[in-house]
């Protein structure tokens, strides 16, 4: 299998104004052809950094890929600082520099002469077609060594990649072997619990279980290497079935489906709904299950019942008892949950009541404290947590563990009625 490396160039990626996705896509598509990535570098416009991150990466991998700077401007840097290292230096296609003149022609602005920093191309390599911009992408060949210059615009980088780059890495490698994964997604469960039941599994090579902690949840990445995309998938769906005997209904979907979209689905299926009553997380567990599509079958509405009145007048909290125990109670929790699930005539109730912080917090009900009920027929449940981190941390924290728990719910109802 080839090995790869990655540089980002730019330095406003090491300045945090753009997030690097691009790197992530091109991982993602090099280990589905087969194309082992050891590592990802940033450099920022720099020629001696990135001539010093491109040497240390031709040491170590087959092909080296270069995500940004080929623009026309003096600190897009890359296609001449991956010259010098592949040793093949540039020159002007006169194809590309016509393309150019046209190019601003039809658009009626005038093209300054660094434009034609753009139509530089490689010796002994060749460019690679951008139909959606101005900057082709270079290909090196150098011994056994492959280097390749992407542009950073996601909106060129990824046509390039998917009609281009892949095939020619498919070409090289014979279209052998592939990379893939499947990540399981758990709630509920800490990552020390998680990694405590399946530890086993993850001293394995192939296939691989990694977990990764994310806000209140865990992700297992479950990884196979093998020669076709089927075997890769038999090895992944055998071991995935061994993690769920660990894991059970802690595992509540994969890849990329959130919480509230596996919550959505199981109310649609069992022709239940929910309705929610919130106060310090001010709507977002009703936001969260109404950015699904179809969500409007399974949720008949909400409130965000913040202050003490609003409690009252809208889901009939009893105003001696916020007077008694405080908003920020198990009872009021309830009455929450109880009082919406009355209000819509849902077959399920949320409340959520805490102290999302920075301030409010006292002693006895400190900030991060939040009690979350959730109403069922023929009861309430409800439960108390305390979490660390910022307002927003807290907020999305407690919508996920009221999704968790609503989930939890709707399975425990669901195994009943099949008794």
């Amino acid at each position: 299998m080839l090995r790869a490396e990655i540089v980002s160039v730019g330095t406003e990626l090491l300045l945090g104004q753009i997030v690097d996705t691009n790197a992530a896509y091109l991982a993602r598509c090099l280990s589905e052809a087969g194309v082992i990535v050891h590592r990802r570098a940033t450099v920022g416009d720099n020629m001696e950094r990135l001539q010093a991150a491109l040497r240390t990466a031709l040491e170590a991998a087959d092909v080296v890929f270069t995500i940004g700077g080929l623009g026309p401007t003096m600190d897009d840097i890359t296609r001449d600082g991956l010259a010098a290292v592949m040793g093949d230096p540039l020159q002007l296609d006169e194809g590309i520099a016509e393309r150019l003149r046209q190019f601003f022609a039809l658009r009626g602005a005038p093209m300054v002469e660094s434009n034609l920093r753009q139509a530089m191309a490689p010796v002994r390599g060749r460019v690679i077609d951008n139909p959606n911009g101005t900057a082709p992408g270079l290909l090196f060949e150098s011994g056994k060594h492959i280097g390749i210059a992407l542009p950073g615009p996601p909106n060129e980088f990824i046509p390039m990649v998917d009609n281009h780059v892949m095939p020619y890495l498919r070409a090289k490698t014979g279209n052998i072997g592939t990379i893939r994964s499947v990540v399981l997604r758990v709630a509920g469960m800490g990552e020390s619990l998680v990694e405590e039941r399946v530890k086993d599994l993850m001293f394995d090579s192939n296939p691989t279980v990694a977990p990764y902690a994310k806000v209140g949840e865990v992700h297992l990445r479950v990884t196979a290497r093998a020669d076709t995309a089927e075997e890769a998938d038999a090895l992944i769906a055998a071991r995935a079935t061994l993690v769920r005997e660990r894991l059970g209904t802690a595992i509540y979907a994969e890849n990329d489906v959130p919480i509230e979209a596996a919550v959505v689905a199981l109310l649609a299926n069992t022709g239940e709904t929910v309705s929610t009553a919130e106060s310090c997380t001010g709507g977002l567990v009703a936001q969260r299950i109404t950015d699904v599509s179809g969500s409007s079958a399974i949720f008949p509405g909400g409130v965000v019942a913040y202050s003490n009145e609003a409690k009252t007048t809208l889901v009939d909290v009893p105003a001696d008892l916020i007077a008694r125990v405080g908003a920020v109670s198990p009872e009021v929790a309830e009455k929450l949950a109880t009082g919406v699930q009355a209000r819509f005539g849902s077959t399920y109730g949320i409340g959520v009541t805490g102290i999302a912080g920075p301030t409010g917090g006292s002693e006895e009900k400190p900030v991060g404290l939040v009690y979350i009920a959730v109403a069922y027929p023929g009861g309430c449940e409800v439960e108390k947590a305390n979490y660390i981190g910022s307002r927003s941390i807290v907020r999305t924290r407690a919508s996920q563990t009221a999704l968790n728990m609503l989930r939890l719910r709707i399975l425990a109802r669901a195994r009943v009625s099949k008794i």
